[in-house]
């Protein structure tokens, strides 16, 4: 399989999934990662965008502003920070908005090459009948690059098939090309045509559900199938994809080894903008052209207002633990006896459990010392269960410890914890 191979040198990329006109999740966004175009010491000097498409949106929606965010991510497309790719929702509006030099009819409503309702895009009514600025916007659209590959990792807006890159490829431009500056003064840089582009001579045919370019298109941009499945091409990847399109509704993920959406439905309030960090360009130990040894899960999710799995997963085992505390029966014994056995308690605590292996007796600003209260009245409750699973989760989650004999250095300590709180209660 041959694509255009787009090279890179010391250079992490941050694939950013569908952003549906939410300027403000991107600005959110960029300044979690510290992506200041106009700060030179900022992440740009060893960081680029990669855009998967879909910067507008295909329907209304709260917050969206269209044209500051094309704007934005073409500025820094032209100043080298960032690579965007077509998406189907601009795809769309080329065919809504270019007309067939023989018929002089839109090309979409006449050949409907993808799964639309047959109604303009809303991005369209932004602009006066013959605006200019429309036209200036689809023309930069079509110069949009349907691909990306960077040797050791690929991009595209809905699906890689490599059958349907290998004949794609005929019809796009192969270097970057750029025209001369329009009558009106808008910078030429509107419709500079960038690698992996479709040649402006085939746009027409790539509407045309007669011509085998569209079925092609159709496969990158909009696949039949809007979701990521077993019969999907992408089965048969051996170097990573990052892809957009397909919505995701769960928390952010890799969906194997060699394939990554970003797609997390950033045009809905409550979800997030994703981003997935790919840092392979920057080890020196990972051979940048060995795409068999490149692996996903070198990479990492990067999203606003969103904890980690092990942040969200200890914030949970936090609010269980603070719950369990209310329904546990009061010790029945003397405050003086309470105090001695908190004090057993402290002690094997730190002698037979002692997950952080810090080997030191118990002191006011201990790790341990939180939990003695609880495990006390656990103890005196004669339940070893509860107890040797508090133990186990205390130390896996809020200590994040990870020591093989964890879960059997629990149950001994829930044992002995449980008969020394008995003599107590006789």
């Amino acid at each position: 399989m041959h694509s255009h191979i787009q090279k890179i040198d010391n250079t992490s990329l941050y694939f950013i999934g569908d952003v549906y006109g939410r300027l403000d999740k991107l600005h959110d966004l960029l300044t979690e990662i510290d992506f200041d175009v106009d700060d030179p010491e900022s992440s740009i000097q060893f960081v680029k965008l990669v855009f998967c498409g879909n910067l507008i949106a295909s329907t209304e929606g709260k917050n969206i502003e269209h044209i500051a965010l094309l704007t934005l991510v073409k500025d820094m497309v032209d100043k080298g920070h960032a690579y965007c790719l077509l998406g189907s929702n601009e795809f769309e509006v080329i065919g809504w908005s270019k007309h067939h030099p023989i018929t002089d009819a839109p090309y979409l409503p006449v050949n409907l090459t993808v799964e639309v309702n047959n109604t303009k895009p809303k991005f369209l009514s932004q602009f006066a009948q013959g605006d200019e600025t429309l036209f200036q916007w689809v023309d930069w659209f079509m110069a949009l690059p349907l691909y990306l590959d960077f040797e050791h990792i690929r991009a595209i807006h809905a699906c890689w098939d490599n059958k349907v890159i290998n004949e794609l490829n005929p019809y796009l431009n192969l270097t970057n090309q750029k025209t001369e500056d329009s009558p009106n003064g808008i910078s030429s840089s509107l419709t500079a045509v960038m690698t992996n582009a479709l040649a402006q001579q085939f746009w027409p045919a790539a509407f045309d559900t007669k011509h085998p370019l569209s079925t092609l298109m159709n496969s990158c941009l909009n696949y039949p199938q809007f979701e990521i499945n077993d019969s999907h091409p992408h089965q048969q990847l051996t170097t990573p994809v990052v892809i957009g399109h397909y919505p995701q509704d769960s928390f952010p993920d890799i969906h194997n080894e060699h394939l990554v959406c970003v797609n997390y439905n950033a045009g809905v309030d409550d979800y997030p903008l994703v981003s997935f960090a790919w840092h392979q360009g920057r080890k020196k130990s990972i051979e940048v052209n060995a795409s068999e040894n490149a692996k996903l899960s070198l990479g990492e999710f990067c999203f606003i207002e969103q904890p980690t799995a092990e942040e969200h997963i200890a914030e949970g085992v936090e609010s269980l633990l603070a719950r369990l505390i209310t329904v546990l029966p009061q010790p029945t014994i003397a405050q003086s006896a309470l105090d001695q056995f908190q004090s057993q308690v402290a002690e094997c605590l730190c002698n037979d459990w002692d997950p952080l292996e810090l080997n030191q007796q118990m002191h006011s600003r201990h790790p341990y010392g939180e939990f003695i209260e609880l495990i006390s009245l656990l103890a005196l409750s004669q339940d070893s269960e509860q107890l040797s699973a508090y133990l186990a989760i205390v130390a896996r989650y809020q200590l994040e410890t990870e020591n093989d004999n964890l879960e059997n250095r629990s149950l001994k300590v829930a044992f002995k914890l449980t008969r020394l709180a008995k003599a107590y209660q006789e």
